[in-house]
C-alpha cells in the first residue's frame, strides 16, 4: 500500500538568517526518503535559481529516484512504499567530495576501458543507453563540482526542514533558512 505521495510540484524558497531571499544560484539541495524496509532513497541533485528558489516537478523527483536506485548497489523498494517522512537538506562538502571522487573515478574508468568485441556484441543494443547514462553522469559531476555549496564552509549536511508526504498534494512550498560561511577566497 502506498505510504509516500510525491507532490505534483515542490517549491523550496531559501532565505538568509535575516529572513530575506538568499539570492544565490546553484545551491545544491537534496530530499531524503526513509524506507520501511530495504534502503533509503536520496533524491537529488536540485539547484536553486538566481532568486534562491528551487522548483521540482513530480516527474523530476521520480526520475532522480529511479536514477538513484538504478545503480543497484543495494536493494530498494518503490519510493511510494517508503515512510511518508522526508528531509530536505543542504549538501555539505564532505558528501559532495565523496560524490565528486566517486563520479570522477567511475567516468575515468569508463574512458580508459576499451570494450572487447564480445562486449560490443553483448551490449550492442544497450550502447545508446550507456552513452546517455555516461552523459548524465558527466553532467551530475559538473553540478557537484560547480555548485555554490563548494564555496561555503559547511562540511556536514544541514537538514533544512522535515515534512510528511502522507497524502496526495498538488503543491508543497517550503521556506527554509540557510546560513553558511564562505570559504576564504570564495565569491
Amino acid at each position: 500500500m502506498q505510504t509516500l505521495f510525491i507532490p505534483d510540484v515542490v517549491h523550496i524558497d531559501i532565505i538568509d538568517q535575516y529572513g530575506k531571499p538568499f539570492r544565490q544560484t546553484n545551491i545544491l539541495i537534496g530530499i531524503q526518503t526513509f524506507a520501511k524496509h530495504k534502503n533509503d532513497i536520496d533524491i537529488s541533485p536540485f539547484l536553486s535559481d538566481p532568486n534562491g528558489r528551487i522548483t521540482i516537478r513530480r516527474d523530476d523527483l521520480k526520475n532522480r529516484a529511479d536514477i538513484f536506485t538504478s545503480y543497484g548497489l543495494m536493494d530498494y523498494v518503490s519510493i511510494e512504499d517508503a515512510k511518508p517522512e522526508v528531509n530536505i537538506y543542504y549538501w555539505g562538502n564532505k558528501k559532495i567530495d565523496r560524490c565528486i571522487n566517486y563520479w570522477s573515478m567511475l567516468l575515468k574508468n569508463k574512458k580508459t576501458h576499451k570494450p572487447t568485441e564480445l562486449e560490443i556484441k553483448l551490449l550492442g543494443h544497450l550502447s545508446e543507453e550507456l552513452k546517455k547514462m555516461e552523459k548524465r553522469e558527466t553532467e551530475d559531476l559538473e553540478i557537484f563540482s560547480s555548485c555554490f555549496n563548494r564555496t561555503a564552509e559547511q562540511d556536514d549536511d544541514i537538514i533544512l526542514t522535515r515534512d510528511s508526504w502522507d497524502s496526495p498534494s498538488s503543491e508543497k512550498t517550503y521556506v527554509v533558512a540557510l546560513h553558511v560561511g564562505r570559504k576564504k577566497g570564495g565569491s
